[in-house]
């Protein structure tokens, strides 16, 4: 069970992509690295799965519900 729901992500970034090695150096710049690499993976899931045209409508309802213009913070991945 864990290979099939875990594994996949992982040897995708790594094979797939080339993502075998990080770039940076230091435990901050790495997880960013990392939060980068698995966000644009999974951007790329919801891409295939929903739509860009899905995608965008529902990017702009959020925008109209909240006021996204005074965000400054990052969160952690």
């Amino acid at each position: 069970m864990r290979q099939t729901i875990v594994e996949h992500p992982f040897g995708t970034i790594k094979r797939g992509w080339g993502f075998s090695y990080f770039l940076t150096r230091g435990i901050e710049s790495v997880k960013t690295e990392t939060c980068l690499a698995f966000l644009a993976y999974n951007l790329k899931r919801v891409i295939n799965i929903v739509g860009t045209k899905e995608i965008l409508k529902r990017l702009k309802g959020l925008k109209d519900s909240f006021n996204l213009s005074n965000v400054h913070t990052v969160n952690n991945c």
